[in-house]
C-alpha cells in the first residue's frame, strides 16, 4: 500500500511519541526532547541532533529525518532503526522464504534470471511449459526414495 509523505511523518511521529511515553527517566518522568538530544550528542562525542529538531519530529512539524538521526534515536531508546518504519515498508522487497529456498539452486536461479525482461506472452509460454513438465515429473516428495536396509 502506498503512503504519501504526510502519512510517513505521522507514523514516525506516532512511534516516536510512543517511545517517549514508554522509555522514562530514572525518576519516572518523561525525557524532554532537549534531554534526548543532549544524551545522543554526548554518546556520539559530537553534535548529531538538536532538541528543537527532536521536538519537531515529535510534533510532526518535521519529517524525513536522516539515517544518522534515526539510528541515534533508535540507540537512545533501545530499538532497531526499523522500528520507525511501517511493517509493509520494512517487508517491501523481502523475498518469501520458499522463493529464497528455490533460488538456492543454481539452475533455478539461472532460468529465473534469463526470463527477466521477457514479454508477458513469452512468460506465459514458459509458464505453460513448466506446468506441462511438472505434470510428467513425480512430486518432489515421491522422488525421495527411502533407503533400503542392507541385509
Amino acid at each position: 500500500m502506498a503512503h504519501d509523505a504526510g502519512s510517513r511523518e505521522s507514523v514516525l511521529t506516532s512511534k516516536l511519541n510512543r517511545l517517549f511515553g514508554m522509555i522514562l527517566r530514572p525518576d519516572g518522568a518523561q525525557y524532554t526532547p532537549a534531554q534526548v538530544a543532549s544524551a545522543i550528542n554526548e554518546a556520539a562525542g559530537t553534535k548529531v541532533i538538536s532538541g528543537t529538531y527532536v521536538w519537531q519530529l515529535r510534533s510532526g512539524r518535521r519529517g524525513n529525518p536522516t539515517y544518522e538521526h534515526l539510528v541515534a534515536l533508535a540507540r537512545f531508546f533501545g530499538v532497531p532503526p526499523s522500528y520507525f518504519f511501517e511493517d509493509d515498508e520494512i517487508k517491501r522487497g523481502e523475498v518469501p522464504a520458499d522463493v529464497a529456498a528455490a533460488l538456492q539452486d543454481d539452475r533455478v536461479r539461472d532460468i529465473a534470471l534469463r526470463t527477466a525482461g521477457l514479454s508477458e506472452r513469452s512468460l506465459k509460454v514458459i509458464s505453460d511449459m513448466v506446468d506441462n513438465v511438472r505434470s510428467l515429473d513425480p512430486p518432489p516428495a515421491a522422488r525421495l526414495k527411502p533407503r533400503q536396509p542392507r541385509g
